[in-house]
């Protein structure tokens, strides 16, 4: 079924970013299931095979975490070509991608790759997450609940308590 060019024109304008997408409601509100679906492929730059609303959020979802939970190392293969022939073999490289993004891609070349690699990564990063100084937060938190889990202190990654509250805790009282 060939959507006209202004259909899609259309819905593109009016969807957020993918990983703001919550509910099907959501989704529903941008047109009909083949109008956003087409839309989400041709951003993503790969054909999912999918039927329904709900299988649509829940793609939309495992890619939004994927890319968002690697996003250090997608930057990483993304920065330079060689990066990317790091991983082996084209098919090799090709086979570890499409593992860490839980998605088949289809490529033909180290061109197609890098160049589906970047559509999906666009389209579903978390903007927060690309700013260093967060992502460099966000690992150093991680960090610190993994150490001090080997020392035997269980610290939850939940809101983290304020140091003025850390200090009240343990303050002497008088």
């Amino acid at each position: 079924m060939n959507m006209p060019k202004e259909i899609i024109n259309n819905t593109s304008s009016r969807i957020p970013d993918l990983y703001k997408i919550k509910d099907v409601e959501t989704l529903k509100s941008f047109g009909s299931y083949t109008e956003v679906k087409i839309w989400v492929e041709k951003k993503v730059g790969v054909t999912l095979k999918i039927n329904g609303w709900n299988q649509l959020l829940k793609r939309i979802h495992d890619l939004s975490f994927s890319v968002n939970e690697n996003i250090e190392k997608m930057i990483f293969l993304l920065d330079e070509k060689e990066h990317l022939k790091e991983l082996g073999s084209f098919p090799e490289a090709k086979k570890k991608v499409s593992a860490l993004l839980g998605l088949q891609i289809k490529a033909r070349s180290w061109k197609q790759l890098e160049r589906s690699l970047k559509s999906i990564v666009v389209a579903f990063r978390n903007s927060d997450m690309t700013d260093s100084s967060a992502i460099f937060e966000k690992n150093k938190i991680r960090n610190f609940i993994h150490s001090s889990r080997l020392e035997g202190i269980q610290i939850s990654d939940a809101p983290a308590l304020k140091m003025t509250d850390v200090l009240e805790k343990y303050r002497v009282k008088q």
